[in-house]
This record gives C-alpha cells, structure tokens and sequence, in this order.
C-alpha cells in the first residue's frame, strides 16, 4: 500500500499540477470542462438525474486522471479514452458499482442534513427579486452543515482514487475503496499542502484580479474572465488527483516518470502499455 510521504511532495505535487494545464492549455481544460458538462446535463434531468450523475462521476474522474496522465507524458489527452473505458468489460460494472455507492451515500448525508437543519431551512426566503440571502445567513444550519461535511469528508478519501484504482490497479470496489481511504489518510500532510497552495493561488489570483480590473472600471471584465480562470483552477485540481495518485500508489516520485499504464486494444479492452 502507500507509504509517509513527505510534506514537501504538496509543493511538487502544486507544480506537476500546474504543469498539466501548461503543457495543454486548451485540450486538457476542455477535457475537464466536458466531464463537468456532462454531469451538469445529467443532475438536470427530473427524478434520476442525481443518481446518473453519480453513476457518471466514476467515468469523469478516470476519464480527467488519464487525460492528465497524456499530458504529463508529452501526448495530447484525447477523448476515446471514455469509450475505451465504457468497453472494458473489467472496469465497467465496478465502476458502476461505485457510483451506486457514492449515490446512495449521497442520499442519506443529505436526508440528515435535511432533517437535521429543517428548522433554519423553514425560514430562508425567496422574494420575486430572487434569493434572500439576509434570510439564509442570519438562519444557517451551522450544525447540520459540520454533520454533513463529516459523513461527506469518509466519503470523498473512498472515491477519491477509487475509480483509478480499479481500472489502472484492476482492484476490486470495496478494496479500491479501502485502499483510497488509508491512502489520502497517510499522505494526508502533503495532500492538505496541495489544497493549502491551490486554494491560496486561486484566492489570490481571484481577488487580484477583482482589485485591478475594479480599479481600472472595468468590473464586467472580471465577469467575463472568472469562468475562464475558475475553469483553469479546476483542472489544475483534477490534474492533482492523478499525480497525488501516481505517487501515493506507484511509489514514484514526480519526476516525469510514469507508472505502467493501459492502452486499447482493437476490440476495445484494455492491455499493460510500457
């Protein structure tokens, strides 16, 4: 299994991370942005768009996690991975499987929360002009929102790696889900480094931006390019998880070395590439 890694290996982490999105500023974003698309149109869709969207993310985050893995490795991330994924009798139902879980998980963190926080939901208010946001943070369930990030939190260290380690480990769900767990766990120190300096970068860079262009008077400018700069931010983190996960489980440092991965065969299942 993983092994202590040193705090240090955030910072790393932090530029391999940023190097991803360097290295392919249009295709690996797009990559990103698609995934997020696809669950977006799938949670929209009346009575089960939340369990295909969670059914979908098992998909999205292999999908992201080799794209990211192309990147690093000098090729362009491309899209038929997802159907070499969908193909691959091994890791399809397993997936599945996992997003079942996630789903299901989902439901009942939720349904707590509900109940939990009822009293304060009662009294947030929409008025014609929209949200009332004085409502909702004078009356904001504190309580049943820490319960809901504490049973969320077990869940997020299962699924992080989980869907790679099936298809790039070939293990099974509940060990993916083991392992996934005790791996965030004892790497905890430079994983919470790299949350640290993403979240700062991004902060920083936000509110920069923000100052300057209100400066200047030209506050619609920032508007327009937040979605742009958020959309880089997120597949900076995506980027993250494949190689915090090629170090955590390949015992591998990042020096551009790349674990032994998977390519398609011609009747779509997947084989050991060196």
């Amino acid at each position: 299994m993983s092994q202590a890694l040193p705090l240090s290996l955030g910072l790393s982490w932090f530029r391999e991370s940023c190097r991803a999105v360097r290295l392919q500023p249009l295709s690996y974003p797009a990559i990103v942005i698609f995934s997020l698309l696809v669950s977006g149109m799938l949670t929209g869709i009346p009575f089960i768009g939340t369990l295909l969207a969670s059914l979908w993310m098992p998909y999205a985050s292999v999908l992201t996690g080799f794209a990211a893995r192309d990147t690093l490795a000098g090729r362009v991330p491309v899209y038929t991975t997802l159907i070499a994924i969908f193909r691959d009798k091994t890791s399809r139902y397993p997936l599945l499987m996992l997003g079942l879980i996630s789903s299901v998980w989902m439901e009942v963190d939720m349904l707590i929360f509900s109940t939990l926080g009822a009293e304060e939901l009662d009294k947030w208010k929409i008025t014609t002009e929209g949200i009332d946001l004085a409502s909702i943070t004078s009356n904001f369930p504190y309580t049943a929102f820490a319960v809901m990030f504490l049973l969320y939190l077990p869940l997020l260290m299962m699924t992080l790696f989980s869907p790679l380690l099936i298809v790039q480990n070939r293990q099974r769900v509940g060990k993916s889900l083991f392992y996934s767990f005790f791996g965030v766990l004892r790497a905890i120190g430079p994983v919470l480094v790299w949350v640290l300096l993403a979240g700062a970068a991004a902060f920083l860079i936000f509110m920069g931006l923000e100052v300057i262009f209100g400066l200047l008077g030209v506050p619609q400018l920032f508007a327009f390019l937040a979605p742009i700069i958020a959309a880089f931010f997120t597949s900076i983190g995506q980027a993250g998880i494949w190689v915090m996960f090629r170090d955590i489980f390949s015992g591998s440092l990042p020096d551009g070395s790349m674990p032994e991965d998977l390519e398609t065969k011609d009747d779509g299942s997947m084989t050991r590439r060196f």
